[in-house]
């Protein structure tokens, strides 16, 4: 078992973006120099290389997401101030239920892997990613950046076993839910 501070990941999971990146400009001339595509290749790299450690309260990608939530807090709620608009009134309660969420989930310990630890978690992670980006490329390196994230772990069999048993588990509430047996 290997336990790697989020600096680490960040430099493994370079390390192999990079690599693809440069095959892609090297060999299929995709230039993701452009400016439209950086920034979120970036943002994309850095949040995706830590986003399994979501479920430990101390982790860095914890701090990032409860930077987010006091943000889109107090913006909202002087949003409010100044236009009473509703719909700020469900990004405040967006943002408290997700810090509540987040404080009951989250875990302590070095134990803490759990779904977020997932091949479903990431693949969840991607698609919604997809949708906010629309970019394969932005896409892929999410799902490389998390990936090297549960290989550096050296949690891969327990990603895998975990991600079996949760389908398992959907499949037979599936069927309960359709009288099956």
């Amino acid at each position: 078992m290997i336990f790697m501070h989020y600096k680490e990941h960040l430099v493994f999971s370079g390390i192999v973006n990079g690599i693809f990146l440069f095959i892609l400009y090297r060999f299929f001339n995709v230039n993701f120099f452009q400016t439209e595509l950086i920034f979120p290749l970036i943002i994309t790299f850095y949040i995706f290389s830590i986003l399994p450690d979501i479920d430990h309260p101390a982790s860095h990608i914890s701090g990032i997401l409860y930077l987010f939530l006091i943000y889109l807090f107090g913006s909202s709620a002087y949003d409010f101030y100044k236009t009473f608009n509703p719909i700020d009134l469900l990004k405040i309660a967006l943002a408290i239920g997700i810090f509540i969420v987040h404080i009951k989930y989250a875990e302590d310990s070095y134990l803490h892997r759990r779904f977020p630890h997932t091949f479903t978690f990431g693949m969840l992670a991607c698609i919604i990613l997809y949708f906010l980006v629309n970019s394969i490329l932005v896409t892929i390196v999410g799902a490389i950046s998390f990936f090297t994230h549960i290989l550096s772990d050296g949690h891969l069999d327990q990603a895998v076993e975990r991600d079996k048993e949760m389908w398992r588990l959907f499949g037979f509430k599936i069927k309960e839910m359709f009288g099956g047996k």
